[in-house]
């Protein structure tokens, strides 16, 4: 269907979304008109038209503004059943427009399955975050149900994306068209990425994402502030805004930045010596997930510290390019003080580091890859 108009549907307001905005500049390469409907949950207003501009062209992004805070869960419930509604009413009024519907994740693709099969559209479903990996506890009936679900929209698309083949393990019983894997990675801009003039006094640990829960970051804070050889430099969105920007005026060793656009945030990674990807094990999806921050570590050749048995972790302890960490504060304060130890290897490393990326991961594999699958449906 070269030529044919792609709708992508996400549950963020795209402001910035390095997988979506990548996966939309390789198919406008390509040759295919993309359109993106996405939820700002920071203000309220019905619909707004924007353009997104990305390097092989502009794309339209509507938005629709609904209150709502990420992270919050249930809280959100209301808010969410209000974004299903506009977002089924957008594909109706628009449906003689586009032909085929990219649905991130469940928060959009329960709307557009039915959407598909309403409209007779095509539908990929991107699973960028897989719910409900375990569906044991409290509320076990109701995860069963989303995890159904799920292997429904997977058995009916015309194809399935999954971030990484450690994931063919979690979508298990689901019978997958076609089922492609695109890893999170970053377009190699490392070369080209001016650095920021920072402290070279300094060991500066760097962290740009959502600022929620299991993510670890009120904990590196709290070690870093207690460290006067270190800096943290952090940016991002969400929840903890307020706290870090409460902890940067706070603490000299402590640089809250906000929101960054995805170039700003590659370019004060490239100006800092150490990423970080820490997420709660606990948490069944983080056993498979792709963090961008690994991806982005190995294209800028930066040492990265994980947590045993949360994604890719293996990658970073097998080729010893990090530091593997226990969830907790003890280890990290350990693993912190490891890798600044081992500064006279931090060049071998990143060498180490950027030629994994070119053999494995590289965005060119991998937009190849998803390429191949829209020609083949």
């Amino acid at each position: 269907m070269e030529n044919a108009c792609i709708v992508f549907l996400r549950s963020n307001p795209v402001d910035p979304d390095s997988r979506v905005e990548k996966e939309v500049n390789s198919l406008i390469k390509a040759g295919y008109k993309v359109k993106v409907v996405a939820w700002d949950r920071s203000s309220r207003y019905r619909i707004k038209e924007f353009n997104l501009n990305l390097e092989n062209g502009v794309v339209k992004i509507y938005r629709f503004g609904i209150p709502a805070t990420f992270g919050e869960g249930r809280k959100n419930l209301i808010a969410f059943i209000l974004f299903q509604v506009r977002l089924f009413l957008w594909l109706f009024k628009n449906r003689k427009q586009y032909q085929i519907l990219h649905a991130c994740d469940f928060d959009t693709a329960y709307t557009a399955f039915y959407c598909a099969k309403l409209f007779k559209k095509k539908l990929i479903f991107d699973i960028f975050d897989y719910l409900f990996t375990h569906t044991n506890g409290r509320f076990s009936a109701f995860k069963k149900f989303i995890v159904c679900e799920q292997h429904k929209i997977i058995n009916y698309a015309d194809g399935t994306i999954i971030c990484t083949e450690k994931r063919k393990e979690q979508i298990h019983g689901s019978k997958p068209k076609l089922l492609t894997v695109i890893h999170n990675s970053t377009p190699q801009v490392g070369e080209i990425i001016s650095k920021i003039e920072l402290n070279d006094d300094k060991t500066k640990i760097v962290y740009v994402g959502i600022l929620q829960d299991g993510r670890f970051l009120k904990e590196l804070a709290d070690v870093i502030k207690e460290l006067p050889n270190c800096e943290l430099h952090i940016g991002g969105f969400g929840k903890y805004e307020s706290y870090f920007k409460d902890m940067s005026f706070n603490y000299d060793n402590i640089i809250y930045y906000g929101k960054l656009p995805y170039s700003k945030t590659l370019q004060l990674e490239k100006s800092c010596d150490i990423m970080t990807a820490i997420y709660d094990p606990a948490v069944g999806n983080h056993y498979y997930s792709a963090p961008n921050k690994f991806y982005e570590a190995l294209m800028l050749g930066k040492p990265l510290i994980m947590v045993k048995n949360t994604g890719q972790d293996e990658v970073v302890s097998q080729n010893d390019i990090g530091e593997v960490i226990d969830f907790n504060v003890e280890s990290l304060k350990v693993g912190i003080d490891r890798l600044i130890k081992r500064k006279a290897e931090w060049s071998k490393i990143s060498i180490k580091m950027k030629r994994i990326y070119e053999q494995d991961y590289s965005w060119d594999k991998m937009e190849k890859r998803l390429v191949r699958l829209y020609r083949n449906i």
